[in-house]
C-alpha cells in the first residue's frame, strides 16, 4: 500500500522545516493520537521539536534513559534490541513511547536508516502537558484501551516484522 502525503505536508524539498499546522496535521494521522481533538493536537504539536537525521545517525542507545518519544515524518528509523532483533519504523510510525510511559531504560537502540525527519516530544514536556490536560490523558487511554495492539506495537521488535517490512 502506497502512503500518500498528508494534507498540508507535501513539500518540493524533502526534509524542510514544518510549520505548526503541518505538525498538527501530521500528528493527527499518528495512531497514538487517534482520539485527540484539534485543540489537543495543537498543544501536542506545541511541544514537538523537529529533528533532521542523516543515514546512520544514532537517536538513542540501548540502556539510555527514556527522555523522549518520536514520530517519523519522512524517512525510516531502524530499532535493534540487545538480542539483535530489528524492526524498521517508517513514515507515520512512532517509537520510544513505551520507554517514556514505563520510565525505564531504553530496550533498544534507534538509528536513522535513511535521511529522516522526525518529531521529538520530550518526556518531561509531555508529562507536564498531560498533568494540565486531563482530556488528552483520556484520549490516549481511550486509544490504548480500545486498541491494545497500539501499545503492543510500540514494543514488538521481531525479525518477522523486519522481513515483512
Amino acid at each position: 500500500m502506497t502512503k500518500r502525503p498528508l494534507p498540508g505536508t507535501a513539500r518540493k524539498d524533502p526534509l524542510t522545516t514544518l510549520t505548526r499546522i503541518q505538525m498538527v496535521v501530521y500528528l493527527q494521522a499518528v495512531d497514538l493520537f487517534t482520539y485527540c481533538n484539534a485543540e489537543q493536537m495543537v498543544r501536542i504539536a506545541g511541544i514537538a521539536r523537529q529533528k533532521t537525521l542523516v543515514p546512520g545517525e544514532p537517536i538513542y542507545s540501548l540502556n539510555d534513559p527514556a527522555e523522549a518519544m518520536y514520530c517519523v515524518v519522512e524517512g525510516a528509523v531502524r530499532l535493534k534490541d540487545a538480542a539483535g532483533a530489528e524492526r524498521r519504523i517508517d513514515e507515520r510510525g512512532t517509537f520510544g513511547v513505551r520507554g517514556i510511559l514505563s520510565d525505564r531504560l531504553r530496550r533498544e537502540e534507534a538509528r536513522a536508516e535513511t535521511a529522516t525527519m522526525a518529531l521529538e516530544i520530550d518526556a518531561e514536556d509531555f508529562f507536564d502537558l498531560l498533568s494540565n490536560n486531563v482530556e488528552i490523558v483520556k484520549a490516549l487511554f481511550r486509544q490504548l484501551l480500545r486498541h491494545p495492539e497500539t501499545l503492543e506495537n510500540l514494543h514488538e521488535t521481531t525479525t518477522a516484522q523486519l522481513a515483512a517490512g
